[in-house]
């Protein structure tokens, strides 16, 4: 199955549906964004709801004494850093906090991304790759070129390959059933007017589970 992680949650209203519809994972941003929630906020949110997914924490260079101050308000499992975090540093965010890293890597930025990966090997649990932009890090909403995918993933390969940028309810039957990611993040796909959109959100999370349902039963077939 395709883990869903719907990213940029500020609501409690869209954390109660993303429950509802099973999503795997909810980000919220902590880094500087229109989508950023302080850590009192999303301890809030978070305790709202109690069967929420699994809150996955977004930092851009963050210090560990930030994560830290984070982490006593808001139940995070997951430390997802979208900056020029360290390999070293990464580590280091893992041994402390007992939490998975996620590192997000910018697909477009020049340097060899097969380079960088290695340089990560061992110290993220997962790889996220978005779209490059000079200007922000991530949650641009483009697209970059899915068919580096089967590269990016025999790159990271064991560990999960998450694909973000630039997907919506339109394009994600493409995106799962041809490049199959362990992990899809979406935000501004499931938007309208910078809102998160329920029915936005409905719309892509059922088209992913019936393409898991197609895929599964075909390979049940054969």
């Amino acid at each position: 199955m395709t883990r869903i992680k719907i990213c940029g949650v500020k609501r409690a209203e869209t954390l109660r549906l993303l429950a509802r519809l099973d999503v795997d994972y909810v980000g919220l941003v902590f880094a500087e964004s229109r989508r950023r929630v302080d850590a009192q906020t999303a301890g809030a949110l978070l305790a709202a709801v109690p069967d929420h997914p699994p809150a996955v924490g977004v930092f851009v260079n963050p210090t560990e004494a930030e994560l830290e101050h984070v982490l006593t308000h808001a139940p995070l499992a997951v430390i997802q850093l979208h900056g020029q975090e360290s390999p070293a540093f990464c580590e280091s965010v893992r041994q402390r906090f007992s939490l998975p890293v996620w590192k997000a890597l910018a697909v477009g930025g020049g340097e060899p991304l097969e380079n960088v990966v290695d340089a990560y090997r061992g110290a993220a649990d997962a790889f996220l790759f978005d779209t490059y932009d000079p200007r922000q890090a991530g949650g641009t909403g483009k697209r970059f070129s899915w068919e580096q995918i089967p590269l990016l993933r025999k790159w990271t390969a064991p560990a999960p390959c998450i694909i973000a940028g630039g997907i919506n309810a339109d394009n994600v039957a493409e995106l799962v059933g041809r490049y199959r990611p362990a992990i899809i993040d979406v935000s501004s796909g499931v938007e309208s007017d910078g809102e998160k959109d329920a029915e936005k959100i409905r719309q892509f999370v059922e088209r992913v589970r019936e393409h898991d349902r197609i895929t599964e039963g075909n390979a049940y077939r054969a």
